[in-house]
């Protein structure tokens, strides 16, 4: 790859997500200092840093940290910290910009750079296309030697704890049950992070891979997917903890378990987080439908829907992308929503963004409210799901567009949306395929109102793939 030229391709993804590579085919040490220099150029004076325990993310972040410094920045290092630690040490911290050191749930081969702006947000489009025209025209703010910037570590997971605990109302009733608690954190960014998080709200932890792992791999595999958690699910069975909590390793993503049934799907993260709302009562009080609004993407279950319209909230959907969410929780003035891979957000918490803490928080908050003794009495309170989530390879150079266009004719009579790909839908069933932001493939997610239909849907729309 020549020098200043940022392009996309199977080794490197670019978006909203953030950028994503192999190493070193696809982010090498000359690209990852244009990304800094770019950064710097679009960014202010005061920016934080902070990675997971990938072992490529030390040499990553001293080489931005002294290329950052070199343009006269002001570095604070959080270290190791998840995604939305560090988006609150950005705003707490009153910085102009941090930069995450994280491919999220890619494989340890990949690493990457989480782009946040002022006040802890991810980049949007425009920042994203300032910053890669910062580095087409090669105009980078390096300073001489009398000017160059500082370096200093800071305590960010603390700051980050408080701010989530502030939020929830019912913490001394939590810590009266004592709950035991699994975390499973894959060796990651979380495995400090939220065992004292729980350690504040009085529960006993059972940790699982929450020690360092110097071997560069993942002690399971980093997407906390059923398969990848079957040794959390053995654990909770075995200790008949009251319910456990899973992590991707930037923990972002929260995925709960119970004793009965092992790791839960992903998808109820959002309605188990929401009945541990604080404005949200243990019986329904309905307020005028539709007055406030949750947002949650394109590709979440409809769970949260049927579970928190009896309390008067309406759900609105954004395309896929916590970026895209946060814009249109801010847009209507929306106070919660998430993605239903385990983002859970709140505008309150100055993370802002998808925080694994903050689910675990919640989900504590709406056990102890509902008397339970585990988080198997809270899924009794909720409707059955039947949803796929599948990803098929895409070819180099081939065209989505095609897939897309033989897809919504086998599906006619469906509402189209197209937004994110192609969403298409209808009171019984829906179905989302989309290219991902942040790995080389096409993504097919569906839901209907029994197995039979589910099945029938993906196949269908698998030929058309294939």
């Amino acid at each position: 790859m020549s020098h200043h030229e940022l392009k996309a391709n199977q080794n490197l993804m670019i978006s909203v997500s953030g950028i994503r590579g192999t190493i070193p085919e696809g982010l090498n040490p000359s690209l990852i200092a244009d990304i800094a220099l770019g950064f710097a150029a679009t960014t202010g004076k005061r920016v934080v840093l902070g990675m997971d325990s990938r072992n490529t993310g030390p040499l990553i972040r001293d080489l931005i940290a002294s290329t950052l410094i070199a343009c006269g920045k002001q570095v604070l290092d959080a270290e190791l910290a998840p995604t939305p630690t560090v988006k609150a040490a950005v705003k707490l911290h009153n910085a102009s910009g941090g930069i995450m050191i994280s491919a999220s749930h890619n494989p340890p081969q990949w690493n990457g750079l989480k782009l946040i702006a002022n006040e802890g947000f991810f980049f949007q489009k425009e920042d994203l296309n300032s910053m890669l025209a910062a580095i087409k025209s090669s105009k980078f703010p390096l300073v001489d030697y009398k000017n160059l910037g500082s370096y200093k570590k800071v305590e960010a997971v603390q700051d980050h704890i408080k701010s989530v605990l502030k939020l929830i109302s019912n913490t001394e009733q939590i810590r009266s049950k004592k709950y035991t608690v699994v975390v499973d954190a894959v060796a990651g960014a979380g495995r400090n992070a939220l065992p004292l998080l729980l350690a504040e709200l009085g529960c006993k932890v059972i940790p699982l891979y929450c020690d360092a792992d110097t071997s560069g791999e993942f002690p399971r595999p980093p997407e906390p997917t059923p398969v990848a958690l079957k040794k959390f699910s053995e654990t909770l069975r075995k200790s008949k903890a009251a319910c456990g909590f899973a992590l991707d390793p930037d923990a972002d993503r929260i995925v709960p378990g119970s004793p009965a049934k092992g790791a839960i799907n992903e998808e109820y993260s959002l309605p188990l987080s929401f009945l541990g709302l604080p404005e949200v009562k243990v019986k329904p009080k309905a307020r005028p439908r539709g007055k406030i609004p949750f947002v949650v993407n394109l590709s979440t279950s409809t769970l949260l829907d049927q579970i928190a319209e009896p309390y008067g909230y309406a759900i609105l959907r954004s395309a896929v992308g916590e970026a895209n969410v946060v814009a249109m929780m801010q847009k209507n003035s929306s106070f919660f929503g998430g993605e239903g891979n385990g983002g859970i957000i709140h505008s309150k918490v100055p993370s802002f963004g998808r925080d694994s803490l903050l689910g675990a928080a919640l989900m504590l908050s709406a056990m102890a409210r509902h008397d339970a003794r585990s988080l198997d009495d809270l899924m009794g309170m909720l409707p059955p799901l039947f949803m796929e989530k599948r990803k098929f390879d895409l070819k180099q150079g081939a065209d989505v567009r095609e897939v897309f266009t033989r897809i919504e004719n086998l599906f006619s009579g469906m509402n189209v949306d197209r937004r994110d790909g192609l969403h298409l839908a209808n009171a019984d069933c829906w179905i989302h395929v989309r290219a991902s932001n942040t790995e080389p493939v096409l993504r097919v997610i569906a839901e209907a109102r029994n197995t039979t239909d589910l099945t029938q849907l993906l196949s269908r729309a698998a030929r058309a793939i294939k």
